[in-house]
């Protein structure tokens, strides 16, 4: 059962005492893990700092998402802008060119080959009409009035061709060609013979020159044709290109932009992401690569601090978890590993190891009489006598409350005897504040495999032993045959 003794904290300090709280909860601590006390300080330890300077970070990751999400909102906008950008210029330069290319076909079937057309049908009406004028004057020109009238249906046809010099030049001809017609037909009787003919001649002359105009600009409109249809099947052809030539670079753009996005944005979020599952699961060894933009880069750099920072918390916390936070002696969770351990490694490679089990005497009455503040101070005391007492590969302990315990790997009995002697006779030999009594330790030792083959057989054999040497008077240490029992004064 994990427990806190409730403590009122104002400002930084409260803060530090509920983070580590819940940390301890998330980190599921087993059940043996007790926190005794914090105490009350007017200054926060270094520890109280990492933890607040770690908070500080993690607001500091906030920031950092608020700001790249920010940022990588118009980096987003930017690329969109860009496409649409893009395509509104493809759009507007096919459109361009095909409205181009519909100017173009308009003024060939509306212009060119319209005026093609009318010009031929005014080539043949012209040679069809003169010769009926001259079969007319041959009949003393009764008909050559109704001649001149019938002519300007003829005339009318340049209306349809809009205004130009060549079409000015036609209307010229024909005007004098039609007035001309008109004055002879008037006083054509009156004209002699010889006069006749000239007249003839003249409209002849002006007959001819009038085809002669007209297919001189149906030449010019037909060679504007033949000019024309190339260039609209080539633009047909060049605006088709463009427009594969188009999607090829979009879809290339396309693929370049993805490819970025999954370089720059994608994978580093997904090796985030992955990072992020893994140190959820457990595995505090789980950093983030970094990379993609900026604002990624610092958001990786951010998680790792934040890793480092929880691995370090960890690491602390398991540390405490396994130490005894009054004496500084790892506790009996820790203990429980390292026999365990033992009895595992000697049972493979047949090894003998110890334990030693110390009960302080009398130390309720010394609690009553002295205060716990005091006991507490005896049992620092006393655990730094016992790790003094002990060999570096020994493993001391505090079993709980007043009790104390030792692991001795690679020991026989007169070796055991001789230790547990060594930490009676220390702790006996300790400073006594004045105003105080001594204090003395009973102390209880056990072999393994001898006096058992587990850890509880073990305890059961080294806990009866102890109380053996309660029984005897106390201050005595009491192991398995042949090791060394002495009381004070021996």
């Amino acid at each position: 059962m994990q427990y806190f003794r409730q403590i009122s904290e104002p400002g930084r300090f409260g803060t530090f005492v509920r983070l580590i709280r819940e940390r301890i909860i998330a980190l599921q601590l087993p059940a043996s893990v007790h926190i005794v006390e914090i105490r009350r300080i007017a200054h926060p330890p270094e520890s109280c700092r990492l933890q607040l300077g770690t908070q500080s970070a993690i607001l500091d990751v906030e920031r950092t998402q608020m700001t790249r999400r920010r940022r990588l909102r118009s980096r987003v906008f930017t690329m969109t802008a860009c496409y649409a950008l893009m395509l509104f210029v493809v759009a507007f330069f096919l459109t361009w060119r095909a409205k181009q290319s519909q100017e173009r076909a308009e003024h060939l079937f509306s212009v060119d080959l319209r005026a093609v057309a009318v010009l031929s049908e005014l080539i043949r009406n012209q040679n069809a009409f003169h010769p009926r004028v001259v079969s007319a004057a041959g009949d003393e020109g009764s008909q050559l009035g109704t001649m001149a009238t019938r002519y300007g249906t003829i005339s009318q046809l340049l209306g349809d061709l809009g205004e130009s010099a060549e079409v000015a030049r036609i209307e010229s001809e024909i005007t004098s060609y039609r007035d001309s017609l008109h004055d002879s037909a008037g006083r054509w009787s009156e004209i002699s013979s010889d006069d006749r003919a000239m007249v003839l001649e003249e409209l002849d002359r002006r007959s001819r020159s009038i085809v002669r105009e007209t297919e001189a600009l149906a030449r010019y409109h037909t060679r504007q044709t033949e000019v024309q249809l190339p260039l609209l099947a080539r633009e047909a052809s060049d605006m088709m290109w463009i427009a594969m030539a188009t999607a090829w670079i979009i879809a290339i753009i396309s693929f370049a932009s993805a490819r970025l996005t999954l370089a720059k944005v994608v994978t580093p979020i997904e090796d985030l992401s992955r990072a992020a599952e893994q140190l959820a699961a457990g595995e505090l060894s789980a950093r983030a690569p970094i990379g993609g933009d900026r604002e990624i880069a610092q958001l990786g750099h951010a998680f790792n601090r934040m890793a480092d920072a929880l691995s370090r918390s960890y690491g602390e916390l398991r540390a405490r978890a396994r130490t005894d936070e009054l004496t500084g002696l790892p506790n009996f969770r820790a203990f429980r590993e390292v026999i365990d351990g033992e009895v595992e490694r000697a049972n493979r490679y047949g090894h003998s190891f110890g334990v030693l089990v110390l009960d302080l005497d009398h130390f309720k009455k010394y609690n009553d009489r002295f205060g716990h503040l005091a006991g507490n101070e005896a049992l620092v005391a006393v655990a730094a006598m016992v790790r003094a007492s002990v060999r570096a590969v020994d493993m001391p302990a505090r079993y709980g409350g007043e009790e104390f315990a030792v692991v001795l790997p690679e020991i026989d009995p007169a070796g055991l005897g001789v230790i547990g002697e060594r930490i009676r006779r220390g702790v006996e030999a300790l400073p006594v504040p004045e105003g105080r009594v001594p204090i003395t330790i009973s102390i209880g030792g056990a072999l393994f495999p001898g006096d058992g083959i587990d850890v509880e057989s073990l305890f059961a054999t080294a806990d009866q032993r102890l109380y053996v040497a309660k029984k005897k008077g106390r201050n005595r240490v009491v192991g398995p045959p042949s090791a060394v029992e002495a009381k004070a004064g021996a």
